[in-house]
């Protein structure tokens, strides 16, 4: 979808402070990439939109959810395309008929699991998480290469969090999510999924774990 179809479904579904964010859009001119990236809040906004969440467009961090009288902080991280699935593809449509290809691998390139990236995401996006907030990270994902991988995420998360101590301001953060590429029976078709992080300061209510994780698709 072009830039204004997106800002017209999120005032068809009544989201707020609509206008700035097709400001923040626009100021980036005839960059498609930067445009592509920032859209991902667009992408993620319409799914809570469509469950029947309220959302406010903001800063830092992105998105405002409401839900049964609930407010939940949402930053949104978009990630591309790796070379990786660039090279899995190109591998698999070579494969022999029941021939296993390993997909996935990342670290040739980029030199860390993307697990651990995702990680690193996490706790660089500290900044964003508001204090005394339930807060989430969101990672809509293009890469085939990073789908499954959000739970081994959230386990790093947790270490590194336990090895900072109690005093950390990463235990703001109370779980992440990440919209995948794959589907199916085994996941509810569903493509979205949510892992709660194991010691936030201020836990994601059951109530909104339930809406967060269910049966959705994105």
């Amino acid at each position: 979808m072009e830039i204004q179809q997106w800002i017209t479904a999120l005032r068809v579904h009544s989201a707020k402070e609509v206008d700035q964010y097709d400001r923040k859009l626009k100021s980036f001119g005839r960059n498609d990439q930067k445009v592509f990236e920032m859209l991902s809040e667009a992408r993620a906004a319409l799914l809570f939109l469509q469950n029947g969440w309220q959302v406010t467009m903001r800063d830092r961090p992105d998105l405002m959810l409401e839900c049964e009288g609930e407010t939940l902080y949402a930053e949104v991280k978009h990630i591309n395309k790796k070379e990786s699935d660039r090279r899995d593809a190109e591998a698999m449509a070579a494969a022999e008929r029941c021939e296993f290809v390993q997909v996935g691998n990342v670290v040739d390139d980029e030199h860390s699991h993307g697990w651990q990236q995702m990680c690193a995401t996490a706790i660089h996006k500290e900044p964003q998480y508001l204090d005394g907030e339930q807060n989430i990270l969101i990672f809509v994902s293009y890469s085939e290469s990073l789908d499954l991988l959000l739970p081994s995420a959230v386990n790093e998360f947790n270490d590194t969090v336990r090895n900072a101590g109690a005093a950390s301001p990463l235990r703001k953060l109370g779980g992440m999510m990440m919209f995948s590429n794959i589907y199916g029976p085994s996941s509810g078709m569903s493509n979205v999924v949510f892992c709660p992080t194991s010691d936030p300061l201020k836990p994601i209510s059951y109530k909104l774990v339930k809406a967060l994780g269910y049966g959705q698709l994105a």
